[in-house]
């Protein structure tokens, strides 16, 4: 015996919705356990997608470092060889390996993890400092090949030649630290004295632009001659009897420009004569101590100098 049991549809949609939610349920599980321990075909695609833009990354790094490396031999070289050549001032590396002051210009990279932000942000530093060095050194080549284009003119004005008939002197007084032979003290003796008689002709050691023929009393130089010779050289001639040129006047190496006299602070005829370069006193035996080589033996020491 049994009986039929009636359903009401009521009844039998809550049921079918029960079943529905358990299964949906029971799927989400099941799904959320799967993703625990596999990845879905998406997830594989931009898994490798990402690796392989790591690795790009990566090598990027690695050439970036090689292009620095290159850049920083070629900025060595640039200093040490090629601005030396001509006697230009090097760049210091302090400008050269400057940094970017300021906001953080790398913020954007933030919001995509400490591993990969990091990374992105240490390309595009690299990419910039690279920029700027490169900027730096193409400036630095652009001045080098101006100073290469006027290499005969630099070297018609450098002055390299003797200021006098060197047969015909005698040194007296070298560059450097000296007792003052009027005061007593030591200072820098910013030239080199080259002692003898009275009137002899003294020429000017480079082409160039006379900055000064004058009377130059004040500073116990006498009647001086200053010539520039552009490129950073300034050549004085001082205690002269005469002067045969005027300011602004353009000479040419080997032009008489005076002769030599005792005026001004000295104690006898002698040519005070110095090479200045950026305004800095140089040795001038430096610039023609091979024309004194062959008299170096015959030149006598004398107490003659300013």
């Amino acid at each position: 015996m049994y009986e039929q049991e009636i359903v009401s549809v009521v009844a039998q949609i809550k049921r079918g919705f029960m079943l529905f939610l358990g299964s949906s349920a029971m799927a989400v599980l099941w799904l959320f356990a799967y993703s625990l321990y596999f990845s879905t075909p998406k997830e594989i695609n931009l898994s490798k997608t990402t690796h392989n833009l790591l690795l790009e990354y990566e090598i990027m790094q690695m050439k970036l470092n090689e292009a620095e490396n290159t850049l920083n031999r070629i900025m060595e070289r640039d200093n040490k060889v090629y601005r030396a050549v001509f006697e230009e001032d090097t760049i210091p590396y302090s400008i050269r390996n400057a940094g970017f002051g300021g906001i953080d210009r790398y913020a954007k990279f933030d919001d995509l993890g400490i591993k990969y932000s990091d990374l992105l942000k240490t390309i595009h530093r690299k990419m910039d400092i690279l920029y700027k060095k490169a900027y730096i050194q193409s400036k630095s080549f652009d001045r080098v090949g101006e100073l290469a284009a006027n290499k005969v003119l630099m070297q018609q004005s450098m002055p390299v030649s003797a200021p006098i008939d060197l047969t015909k002197v005698r040194l007296s007084s070298v560059f450097g630290v000296r007792r003052d032979p009027f005061f007593g003290y030591f200072r820098l003796h910013e030239g080199i004295d080259l002692s003898g008689s009275v009137g002899l002709p003294i020429y000017a050691t480079g082409d160039g632009t006379v900055l000064r023929s004058t009377f130059a009393g004040a500073f116990g130089y006498g009647y001086l001659v200053e010539i520039s010779h552009g490129f950073g050289y300034v050549t004085r001639y001082a205690h002269l009897s005469k002067m045969h040129v005027v300011e602004g006047a353009r000479v040419k190496r080997g032009d008489k420009i005076g002769e030599l006299g005792s005026t001004g602070k000295s104690r006898g005829p002698h040519l005070h004569y110095e090479v200045r370069l950026r305004g800095v006193p140089q040795n001038p035996l430096n610039y023609f101590k091979h024309s004194l080589d062959d008299n170096l033996d015959d030149l006598q020491w004398v107490d003659q100098g300013d």
